[in-house]
């Protein structure tokens, strides 16, 4: 392909009065590594929808593959030639389907015959360390390795194009390394391919080929990474991000002032904390202490533990040995005055989608036992503080990534906590936003003493924690100031002390294993209908089916159930039915028809209706 892989003129797509995209012209190179970034809301996931053809095309022309992506004879045409991994933590996924069984479904899709299935399989588990994981359902998995299987289903064929949504988002440091060496690897091997990839690290960004920045539904920069930081004259990619940004020329750097360190009892304190599920580990007896008012980081690989830790801590999951405490005090999850002085914010949007801002504020400052007369003022201050006050009518399901997350710290402060536990609060958020958050949380500690104890995946966000953790496996590697952290690996970055430690924890044959050798993947199925796709949905509902002890009963039950119920309670047999007459026409013709069903067993005759009033 000599042209554009995508091209975009005019493009306006709106979701009511509000314009997703106002006016994209856009050409992406073919055969590139392309990025696009901007902050949340700009448009970036609704026009991957429109190149993938997800998303109805309502002003201008989107050309893919040399076709128009309006006509659905090009769409069925390329369908199979484009990968498409959306937005969100497991949405290509199906939950109750194990790691491989994902994987096998849609190998299946493509066509791909057993030894096919197997090698690819194989390739792409090792390359995003999901290997020791292949039997566990996929809705058991943690955040990040959702992304990580998401991503393994998208690369289960060769496709000519590759669009990602945010794909590393949630996903930890060594494996979005070894997630792009496999990209790299695979392009060397098909270097025809284009791949598109909306990203929020920045640090991603760098690597890519060609980047087009997005602001307020239009592209406001476009070229090679080197280009757009010398034209900005910034140092950084992420720099030059902030300044192409109407408003962002004259945005201070974010400083964090030191803490004042306190006398008194730690307001986090874990000592052996242990947790199994079966015969599995989580959490393999963790130590720690956070002082009042530490901003204290949680670094690790994906599925560590670290989600399971902070659950413990809140009371949402007990220990299975030894136990936690908070402000000298057992965790315990029925102590409400406890719980009232801790604020949590999980991993995945964990509000009420049906309810607006508002109401998810109003719904939690009542069960937090807030005073009635004071929750309308709280419920303002928040609005305020996290810029949600245009939206406050609004339902979750319809904002950007960025302001849900900024929604959930409001909530998780409604009540004025002095911990607050944050499972990777900023993931998915781009830097602008970001920031706007650390903001937040910097004078939360600093001004009001608030303990923070958050996980995050952003080593420049692990920078600016007081002190950091790294876990693997269930267990603390290490414990300290990110600069001392820096200081004992001969003061490399801090990314590279991360994949240092978690390689020296996991041995040679731990995360740092090579994958597989590359295997060619057979040819997608015919666009039209294929006996090998039907199949693959027959045998993917057979297993859900058989997991299911509901829809395994109405599967077979229910069938044999209707037909005894019909069998019995349906008849044509109907006897004595009453009728009665009103004659009108006293004819020979009209005394006949009535005679005839006088005549007969299956009617009753009623008095005759003699006056319109007896009717």
């Amino acid at each position: 392909m000599t042209g554009p892989v995508i091209s975009l003129s005019g493009v306006v797509h709106r979701y009511g009065t509000v314009a997703a995209l106002d006016g994209i012209d856009l050409d992406v190179p073919a055969g590139v590594l392309a990025g696009l970034i901007g902050p949340d809301g700009v448009g970036k996931s609704t026009l991957l929808g429109l190149v993938a053809g997800v998303t109805r095309i309502q002003t201008g022309t989107v050309h893919v593959l040399d076709g128009d992506m309006e006509r659905a004879a090009h769409r069925r045409a390329v369908c199979a030639r484009i990968a498409y991994m959306p937005q969100g933590l497991g949405r290509n996924l199906y939950p109750t389907l194990s790691v491989k069984e994902n994987l096998h479904f849609f190998a299946r899709l493509f066509g791909q015959g057993s030894a096919e299935r197997e090698a690819r399989i194989a390739e792409l588990s090792a390359a995003t360390g999901l290997s020791p994981f292949l039997d566990r359902p996929a809705g058991k998995l943690s955040g990040g390795m959702k992304q990580k299987l998401g991503i393994c289903a998208a690369l289960i064929h060769d496709p000519d194009l590759l669009l990602l949504d945010e794909p590393t988002t949630g996903v930890d440091p060594l494996s979005r390394r070894q997630f792009w060496d496999l990209v790299e690897r695979i392009r060397a091997r098909r270097p025809g391919m284009s791949v598109l990839v909306a990203t929020a690290y920045m640090d991603e960004a760098e690597r890519f080929d060609w980047l087009a920045a997005l602001n307020a539904g239009r592209v406001i920069a476009s070229g090679a990474p080197a280009d757009l930081r010398t034209r900005t004259g910034a140092a950084t990619l992420e720099q030059a991000f902030v300044r192409l940004l109407p408003e962002g020329a004259g945005d201070a750097p974010l400083e964090v002032p030191p803490r004042m360190v306190t006398d008194g009892p730690p307001a986090i304190a874990a000592q052996g904390l242990t947790r199994r599920f079966g015969a599995f580990t989580a959490v393999d007896h963790v130590s720690f202490r956070i002082g009042k008012g530490e901003i204290f980081g949680f670094l690790g690989s994906n599925g560590c533990g670290k989600s399971t830790t902070m659950k413990m801590l809140t009371g949402l999951l007990p220990a299975t040995d030894c136990t936690a405490e908070l402000f000298g005090q057992p965790v315990d999850a029925g102590d409400m005055e406890t719980r009232r002085r801790v604020g949590y914010m999980s991993q995945a949007f964990s509000l009420y989608a049906e309810l607006t801002v508002r109401q998810n504020l109003d719904l939690h400052a009542r069960l937090f036992r807030l005073d009635p007369a004071g929750i309308p003022g709280r419920i303002e201050e928040m609005l305020s503080r996290f810029d949600l006050s245009d939206v406050a009518d609004a339902r979750p399901k319809s904002l950007p990534l960025g302001m849900r997350q900024r929604l959930q710290l409001a909530v998780a402060l409604i009540h004025g906590p002095e911990i607050l536990i944050l499972d990777e609060p900023t993931s998915g958020v781009d830097p602008i936003a970001r920031d706007g958050f650390w903001r937040t949380l910097i004078a939360l500690s600093r001004e009001e003493g608030v303990t923070i104890f958050l996980s995050t995946h952003f080593m420049n966000e692990a920078e600016r924690c007081d002190r950091i953790s790294l876990m693997h496996e269930g267990r603390v590697l290490a414990v300290g100031a990110p600069a001392d952290l820096r200081a004992q690996h001969g003061g490399v970055p801090l990314e590279d002390v991360f994949i240092h430690v978690l390689e020296q924890a996991a041995g040679p044959a731990g995360v740092a294993a090579e994958a597989p050798p590359l295997h060619e993947v057979a040819a997608a199925p015919p666009r039209r209908f294929d006996l090998r796709r039907l199949w693959a949905y027959a045998w993917r509902e057979m297993l859900e089916i058989r997991r299911d002890s509901a829809r395994l009963a109405f599967a077979l039950l229910g069938p044999a159930l209707l037909m005894v119920t019909f069998g019995y309670g349906i008849s044509f047999d109907v006897e004595d039915l009453a009728f009665a007459v009103y004659d009108q026409d006293q004819s020979a013709q009209s005394r006949q028809l009535i005679e005839t069903f006088q005549g007969s067993r299956y009617f009753k005759e009623q008095r005759p209706i003699t006056t319109p009033a007896d009717l």
